[in-house]
């Protein structure tokens, strides 16, 4: 699937976050994702964009971040280095378009009704490729393959999302240490 646009809504009624996804065949899957799901996935999601940050290469048009050698300091050099990979996403993120209006898919794979999701597995290549598997109990399991830019938009998207939720999930680890503005549904192009 070459995923196209990004969703992200919370139902109050559901007290689940949709995530909804389009791709560029203009197919549309819908995935409930429970406070438990959410909880687990945040971590792992963090802890998989850290790896990129840190493992891949710095995308040519991102600035580079003139860091002076400092003596023997490890604290000050991981707080840096937390910093640099901040500015990172951060730069990401500001690449993208949340101004077009998410599109509804022309077909549902997977059924118009969301599918409730029950694990979420990553995988991560050599090759720099991120798989991500959102498994449910009705065998309709959906892979994505994920690009740094959309891993670092999905986990902006979430950050967004969450303070609606009232889930009182602390979203601060990792590079998503800023506070972010309450919106009830988020799309990305």
């Amino acid at each position: 699937m070459n995923i196209h646009q990004m969703q992200i809504s919370y139902s109050a009624q559901e007290d689940r976050i949709i995530l909804n996804i389009n791709s560029k065949e203009n197919e549309e899957m819908r995935l409930l994702l429970t406070r438990r799901i959410v909880t687990s996935f945040w971590d792992i999601l963090n802890r998989t964009i850290t790896h990129t940050l840190t493992n891949e290469p710095k995308l040519n048009d991102m600035q580079e971040i003139p860091v002076a050698p400092i003596p023997q300091n490890a604290g000050k050099e991981a707080t840096l280095k937390q910093m640099e990979q901040q500015i990172h996403h951060q730069n990401i993120i500001n690449e993208s378009d949340y101004k077009t209006p998410f599109n509804t898919g022309d077909t549902f794979p997977m059924g118009e009704a969301p599918i409730l999701v029950e694990k979420i597995t990553i995988n991560t290549y050599e090759n720099g490729n991120i798989v991500f598997i959102f498994e449910s109990t009705h065998e309709k399991d959906m892979r994505l393959n994920l690009n740094l830019q959309i891993l670092h938009n999905l986990s902006d998207l979430l950050a967004r999302v969450m303070p609606i939720t009232e889930w009182n999930i602390e979203l601060t680890e990792g590079i998503n240490a800023l506070i972010c503005e309450n919106q009830n549904k988020l799309a990305l192009h």
